[in-house]
């Protein structure tokens, strides 16, 4: 391998890790309530094509990332859980949040950290802005 190509990359991957966040994430993100079924909240995965959704309380703020997997492990233990059962039931205590200023690299060490391949971006209010995805990462570090 070229020497020169080989040098080259750490400086570009640490270049791309300090970004800001609103550089790779998708926004706005589709949110839901956390009194949402997981069966409403899987057919809004399903139509709009996605894999997480952003988790918001009565005032809009954001509690969390529901991931796919979640709601098919909910049902996977239950099946007809997905008529009853409510996003909330599915979060983590702790949400997966990075604030609007964050790096790249904040967020990449959130989810390995927190084991997730997702987190909600949110502003000073701690309203969703946005989300990163594990996808978002490597699309990032292929450009």
């Amino acid at each position: 391998m070229d020497r020169r190509i080989a040098q080259g990359r750490p400086d570009r991957a640490a270049g791309l890790a300090w970004r800001q966040i609103s550089e790779v994430m998708s926004a706005p993100p589709h949110c839901v309530a956390t009194s949402t079924t997981l069966g409403d909240a899987l057919a809004v995965m399903v139509r709009e094509g996605l894999r997480h959704l952003v988790v918001t309380d009565e005032g809009g703020r954001c509690v969390g990332v529901l991931a796919d997997r979640s709601v098919v492990a909910a049902w996977a233990a239950e099946p007809t859980t997905l008529s009853y059962r409510r996003v909330s039931s599915v979060l983590d205590r702790t949400p997966a949040v990075v604030a609007t200023g964050a790096a790249v690299v904040d967020a990449a060490r959130l989810m390995r950290t927190a084991c997730v391949d997702a987190v909600a971006v949110v502003d000073t209010r701690g309203v969703a802005v946005g989300v990163v995805t594990g996808s978002d990462l490597v699309a990032l570090l292929a450009r």
